[in-house]
């Protein structure tokens, strides 16, 4: 039987986990969901709740490796808490999504989890085959994304754009509805412009939620 706190989850021994029961079953759920897929080397996946988890998260950094921790998606101060210390990214649990799941393997491997034919031009966004024209505002938010390349960006980071008024959240949430709005097939369900609850936003590859 393999060890529940240290597995080569893909089989090959590209990636070392030290999760939880709960979260390990979940993460091989989702992994069998997508089929047959390789997990990039060089990532060190860990629970939140793993019992040794500040110093797994240290031994891994030190070590050079990308860590991927997995968090409830209740606990928005666990996975702020993840992003001060070092982590690449998170994934949420509970069920863990298929989709968001292979959207961060991609961001592992390839570096980049956006959609494949989004570009700025000014203040004009083309994604999906379609041209949007922005505000310079909106056109700034999606910028800081697009340049992070999948990966979270905080309110604080993108509250920046507002200059002394950079504390007004709401402000922010304001401004991503637009883009949204525009954007996304379905605006409630979001596929490519998403919040990290208390945390902030995200580009994703516009993948469609997987069902079984």
């Amino acid at each position: 039987m393999i060890p529940g706190d240290a597995t080569h989850p893909d089989g090959a021994g590209s990636a070392i986990a030290k999760l939880t029961a709960d979260d390990r079953r979940e993460w091989l759920a989702a992994l069998a969901i997508l089929g047959p897929v390789a997990v990039p080397e060089g990532a060190v996946w860990i629970s939140a709740s793993y019992a040794d988890f500040s110093s797994a998260m240290a031994e891994a950094r030190a070590a050079g490796e990308r860590v991927i921790v997995l968090v409830g998606r209740a606990q928005a101060a666990l996975r702020k808490e993840a992003l001060d210390g070092g982590a690449y990214d998170f994934l949420t649990t509970g069920p863990i999504d298929p989709a968001e799941l292979s959207a961060r393997l991609q961001l592992l491997q390839t570096g980049a989890s956006l959609p494949g034919d989004i570009a700025m031009d000014g203040r004009t966004l083309r994604i999906d085959g379609n041209e949007h024209e922005l505000s310079q505002r909106e056109a700034g938010i999606i910028a800081m994304l697009i340049g992070a390349k999948g990966r979270v960006v905080t309110h604080e980071r993108l509250l920046s754009l507002w200059g002394r008024n950079a504390s007004e959240p709401q402000y922010l949430r304001v401004a991503v509805r637009h883009p949204r709005r525009r954007i996304e097939p379905e605006p409630d369900l979001p596929r490519y412009l998403l919040s990290e609850a208390a945390i902030g936003y995200r580009l994703a590859p516009g993948i469609a939620p997987i069902t079984v």
